[in-house]
């Protein structure tokens, strides 16, 4: 017992010097889509809502973000972000900051003049919506004839203009027999990454029909074997933290370019949500309200609050909670929320139970490694790459030397293990891997 508690001792003390690297701020429930799965039920209309929050506000919440999280990626959505009129003020401010945009868009809006603008105005890219191979199935999700040709339009505009281009795929029974298929128009499109979410009933979600536990099983399969053979896209299921366990993959282990927590749950541990309204949740589809930032400080409710001590700390209910990769999965607490109103409930969707002689995952410390000596130059260049994958870097890196015996890392060292990022320069001049110097 002393071990186990000495153990969780530990984890606790790495997470707690952690702040958030992932943040998604929905900006505005504004579209013009009335898309059947929306988690946010965002509406179509003309004007935005006065009871969200106003520049004035939003520019203070970016000020409080870049204290709280330097560096990190900040996902900028809606509804439809390029329908907010003061979207390109908030962008400018954000690369200003450190901070690395990416716009999560249907890409409908999105032509040559607005992606050049944001791309100039410090954007690093685009996310965009896309949910089939071929247009059917996709307008008839998004409600409107000739919505797949114009998120294809917004892609090659992103693409153009030197944005990096991600595709967003949500996964039904309808189209997840079509990963392949997607993963072509992705490539096609110069996408860096294709991301499959795999749906959480809330919002207009709820009229949607989920996937069965046997679908999620072999989609995620699927999944994987679409990674192997296709190493030059990033392909990551979202809201599936079960991956990590269809991988073999237990907590703080990495492999085949799936880092300690890919694909896991980072709702409320290194990721959060803010709603157009200023409201802080642990993720979009968990709208626990865990503090209003028109009433509280962004670090205080990131450090202070118990929702998040209780995503952070605690240990799910049933089989969860029993399982042989508790802490490197832990189930999606979206899922289990919205069907059970337990935060710390069981996942309901993974159908995987622990084998009998397989015993309940303890908590893993971050490996010890050896302290390695950086030059001053390649120390700086270290310091150069964004926040949200700078630790990956570094880690990668440090393996690296220490598997050939490497003592000091030189920027001939890092150039001779140039990692696979691709996002763009930042405007700041902080660059990742597709501008790593040759």
């Amino acid at each position: 017992m002393a071990i186990v508690t000495a153990a969780v001792e530990r984890v606790v003390a790495a997470e707690n010097r952690a702040g958030p690297f992932i943040v998604s701020w929905n900006l505005t429930r504004l579209c013009n889509l009335g898309c059947g799965h929306c988690y946010l039920d965002a509406v179509q209309r003309r004007s935005e809502a006065t009871d969200e929050l106003s520049t004035g506000e939003a520019l203070d919440v970016l000020g409080q973000l870049a204290e709280l999280a330097p560096g990190a990626m900040l996902v900028l959505t809606g509804g439809e972000p390029l329908m907010r009129k003061d979207l390109p003020e908030l962008v400018r401010r954000s690369a200003q900051l450190g901070l690395m945009a990416v716009i999560g868009s249907n890409g409908i809006m999105l032509d040559g003049k607005r992606a050049a603008r944001l791309r100039a105005l410090g954007a690093a890219g685009v996310g965009i919506s896309l949910d089939s191979a071929t247009a059917g199935f996709h307008d008839r999700l998004r409600g409107l004839p000739g919505t797949w040709e114009g998120a294809r339009r917004g892609m090659q505009a992103a693409r153009e203009a030197g944005l990096a281009l991600l595709v967003q795929t949500t996964l039904f029974e309808e189209n997840r027999h079509e990963l392949a298929a997607i993963a072509d128009v992705a490539e096609s499109a110069g996408a860096m990454a294709l991301n499959f979410f795999f749906l959480v009933c809330v919002g207009r979600g709820v009229t949607q029909t989920d996937l069965s536990q046997e679908a999620y099983e072999a989609s995620l399969a699927d999944i994987v074997d679409l990674q192997r053979l296709r190493p030059q896209l990033m392909i990551r299921a979202r809201c599936a933290p079960y991956l990590r366990r269809v991988l073999g993959l237990h907590a703080n282990e990495a492999r085949d370019g799936h880092a300690e927590w890919s694909s896991a749950c980072l709702a409320g541990r290194s990721y959060f949500r803010i709603t157009p309204q200023g409201h802080v949740t642990p993720c979009p589809y968990l709208p626990v309200k865990l503090g209003d930032l028109r009433e509280s400080r962004l670090a205080g409710i990131w450090w202070g609050n118990s929702v998040l001590a209780d995503l952070r700390h605690g240990v799910p209910g049933g089989k969860c909670g029993e399982c042989d990769y508790r802490y490197s999965c832990g189930g999606c607490r979206a899922r289990a929320w919205a069907v059970s109103g337990d935060l710390m409930g069981e996942d309901p969707k993974c159908l995987y139970v622990r084998p009998p002689d397989a015993r309940p995952e303890l908590p893993a410390a971050p490996a010890a490694r050896r302290e390695l000596d950086w030059d001053s130059e390649a120390r700086a260049l270290l310091e150069r790459i964004p926040a949200f994958v700078r630790a990956r870097v570094k880690a990668r890196l440090e393996e690296c030397a220490a598997n050939e015996a490497q003592g000091l890392i030189t920027v001939d060292f890092m150039r001779a293990h140039r990692p696979p990022l691709r996002f763009p320069v930042h405007p700041s001049g902080n660059i990742t891997g597709a501008q790593w110097p040759k």
